[in-house]
Order: C-alpha cells, then structure tokens, then sequence
C-alpha cells in the first residue's frame, strides 16, 4: 500500500488513489483518484481505511433562523442598519450587516409611541431572510429586541422601566424601547 507524502492539501489535489482508502469529509472521487475539497489537514483513519480533510478554517456564514446580536447603525422609520458582532452567541471575525424590519411596531392608529429601536443599541435579532445578498432580520420574538441601550439625554446606560419601556437611573428619562426579555442583564457592551 503507497503512503501519499501530502499532510496538508489544497482542493483539488490528489490526496490518495481510491483503491487505498475510502473518500471521507471534504474529499472527492474523481477518475480513481481521492482528492481534496478544502484547504487544510489530510486525516487517515487505518481502521476504516478512510481519507478525509480537516480545513483550516471553518466557513462562518449566516443563516436562516440564526440569532444575532449587533450595534444600530442607521435608524429609519420602517427599518434600521444593524452591524453584527456575535452569530448564535459567537463573536464573528467578519464584517457583516443586515437590515431590521420594524414594520408593525408603529402602535397602531392614533397611538403615539417612540422607535422600538434608537441609533446605537444593542439588539438581538432573528434571521429570517436572505435575499438579494441582504440580510433581513426581526425583533418581534420576545427573547429578540433590545438588549442595551443609552439614555438619549445624559448617555448613561438605561435600565427596564416596564415590559416596553426603559428608563434612565440618573435623569429619570423615560424611552420606548422593544425590549428583549433579557435587558439590561446581558454583558455584551458596545
């Protein structure tokens, strides 16, 4: 049995010939040929005579019904600009942005309320749609929606001051917020 000098593999490259081992994770068959299908470790399992790779790096992307967690970067009437810092409670090395839906939130006819979400707070959001290479996201879980914020009058943190509303400790101001139900009591910070 010939031994392939490869230890790390890029795709494409022959990592084995099909009568040796068994193609595993991140390989392929190709005309008798075992090759690679991601840059990365070659792994030779001698009990059940399979050849896989192990990448280097992992893919980090986002998906439908993932969670995220980012910073109000613009805030429209009907929507907002949230760059995302953490995916599923995992801090991302990449630079990603999404827009929040706030459609819904406005309280309805003759019923005067304040944005569910301001410019710079922190909000946990549910990924509920990727099209046209946009990430759309929402707040309306009740686990989903604000997670720290800063009064708009003296910028110190706000505490919850009701199910939808958060209040300042020093000012005393009052904000309309849409609340995740775990305001206030999360360590993530801007």
């Amino acid at each position: 049995m010939s031994r392939s000098k490869v230890e790390k593999a890029l795709p494409g490259d022959r990592i084995a010939i099909s009568e040796e081992f068994l193609p595993g994770e991140h390989t392929y068959e190709s005309g008798g040929l075992i090759r690679a299908m991601a840059v990365g470790g070659v792994n030779r399992d001698m009990k059940s005579m399979e050849i896989s790779v192990k990448p280097s790096a992992e893919v980090s992307t986002i998906m439908v019904d993932d969670w995220v967690t980012g910073q109000i970067e613009v805030a429209q009437s009907n929507s907002a600009g949230v760059k995302v810092y953490y995916v599923n409670g995992g801090r991302m090395d990449k630079d990603f942005a999404g827009t929040l839906s706030l459609r819904g939130f406005g309280g309805g006819r003759g019923v005067r309320r304040g944005p569910p979400v301001k410019l710079g707070d922190i909000v946990r959001c549910r990924v509920f749609s990727l099209v046209n290479g946009i990430i759309h996201l929402a707040i309306d879980e009740d686990d989903m929606g604000v997670v720290h914020a800063l009064c708009g009058n003296c910028g110190r943190p706000l505490t919850r001051g009701g199910r939808d509303r958060a209040k300042c400790d020093e000012c005393g101001n009052v904000e309309d917020r849409k609340l995740a139900a775990d305001f206030g009591t999360t360590p993530i910070r801007p």
